[in-house]
């Protein structure tokens, strides 16, 4: 007999903890979610079962991930929602089952930014891992209009865009539609944060939030507005350190070190004398994510013109948005596409520290009372329950895609060897990194 709720298996590639972001916060909020428009859940979990945060255990039943064991544990299940590498074992060991891969995050377009560093290997490997998971999954979920349009070119590529397809389903809305990050009806009441790990504040002290540095951000144009500023209120701008030993820290040790040279990065318990600061936050636990939010005057995330810039919808807006925290952006991407549409935030010309300079000031100096009219408008649109409407489409009929057995194919991943001076540096570079561990 047919249950009356469908059966839904996640697997992120990110493990669920006390303190994530990303990909993690996605997956909480899936497994909170998808249980109130009427499906059960089953988290996969690739990390440590007691890692898992007690509320979704009280929304999802958890299991481990096992490689290998895969069509054991989804045995119950009637469909899965996948991301990252790990939907490479969804789809190879369970093929029967209809399957969503979530293109949330553009990693191939990320990892790109560390090809100088991490070689080519991660090309290869992402590269084919697309190639897989958009030829044999049956839909697939992205944050925003620039990324679908991405994605459906590397669909047709691979032949799932095809006469059937398009005859049957003209725009394609049930291969690919948006899904992306969505917001909360009501937030949880404000516990203040700041003040148990941070200097008291100081007289007049505006806080300003840029959260994690990776690589395709722009953090120069924000640091040049700090040190030029002179009067007025003291800022102090907040910046995140990733904890997780295997991401390239490049741009934060580039931003530490310019920030040190003019005597405006300050750490300790010890408050700064100067009219502008940088100080260092931990990744703040999931629970806490919107006290930080309310705790700080603006958000304010510069990045550069580059193809990931173009092809993210930036979590930390619109979590911002809904914290009622000001938003400054640069120009390119779908959120500044919203943010200027809606007059949700101001958004600047990439590079231009000027313009960030002024937009500071109007900010913190002025009435956000515009910015608070459009940022309520933006994020009536981002509710969980209307974000989730094409997956929950999807889960409510889960079925494979009749065509792609017709017309879909794999090419092969083709990129050339990294020479012999660049794999001499990587095993340099990870023997001193070993070194340094051990002397810690």
């Amino acid at each position: 007999m047919a249950r009356d709720r469908k059966k839904v298996a996640l697997l992120p590639s990110e493990s669920l903890r006390p303190r994530m972001a990303g990909i993690g916060l996605r997956y909480m909020e899936l497994a909170h979610r998808l249980p109130d428009i009427g499906f059960d859940v089953v988290l996969l979990q690739p990390g440590d079962l007691g890692d898992v945060p007690s509320s979704v255990s009280a929304s999802a039943e958890v299991r481990p991930f096992e490689r290998g064991r895969l069509a054991e544990l989804v045995e119950d299940c009637d469909v899965a929602v996948s991301q990252g590498q790990l939907a490479n074992d969804l789809l190879v060991e369970v093929p029967h089952l209809p399957t969503a891969v979530d293109l949330y995050d553009p990693f191939l377009v990320e990892n790109l930014s560390y090809s100088d560093s991490l070689g080519l290997d991660p090309w290869r490997n992402d590269h084919a891992t697309w190639v897989l998971q958009m030829s044999r999954g049956d839909f697939f979920l992205c944050s925003c209009e620039e990324q679908r349009q991405y994605y459906l070119g590397f669909l047709t590529a691979l032949g799932r865009i095809n006469p059937r397809r398009i005859a049957a389903d003209p725009d394609a809305r049930g291969l690919i539609d948006l899904v992306p990050f969505g917001v909360p009806e009501a937030l949880p009441e404000h516990r203040p944060y700041l003040d148990q790990v941070l200097p008291k504040r100081r007289t007049g002290e505006r806080r300003l939030l840029f959260g994690g540095l990776y690589d395709w951000y722009d953090p120069w144009p924000v640091f040049e507005a700090l040190a030029a500023h002179d009067s007025g209120d003291p800022w102090t701008l907040l910046v995140i350190r990733n904890p997780n030993p295997g991401t390239p820290q490049e741009l934060f040790e580039r931003a530490e070190r310019w920030c040190r040279a003019r005597g405006l990065w300050h750490e300790g318990d010890a408050p700064a004398e100067g009219p502008a600061q940088v100080r260092v936050l931990d990744w703040v636990p999931v629970e806490r994510r919107f006290d930080l939010l309310r705790d700080v005057d603006l958000m304010v995330a510069t990045h550069r013109p580059t193809l990931e810039s173009r092809l993210s919808l930036r979590t930390r807006f619109l979590d911002a948005l809904a914290a009622g925290c000001p938003v400054i952006a640069t120009e390119g991407g779908g959120m500044s596409r919203l943010l200027a549409e809606t007059g949700a935030g101001l958004v600047v010309p990439p590079g231009d520290a000027p313009a960030v300079a002024g937009a500071l000031h109007d900010v913190l100096n002025g009435s956000d009372s515009a910015l608070r009219r459009g940022a309520l408008e933006l994020v009536a649109r981002f509710s969980w329950r209307h974000v989730l409407e094409p997956l929950a489409t999807f889960c409510r009929r889960p079925v494979q895609d009749r065509w792609k057995e017709d017309f879909a194919f794999r090419p092969d991943t083709l990129a050339p060897t990294d020479d012999t001076g660049f794999r001499l540096r990587r095993r340099l570079r990870g023997a001193l990194a070993t070194l340094r561990g051990q002397n810690a």
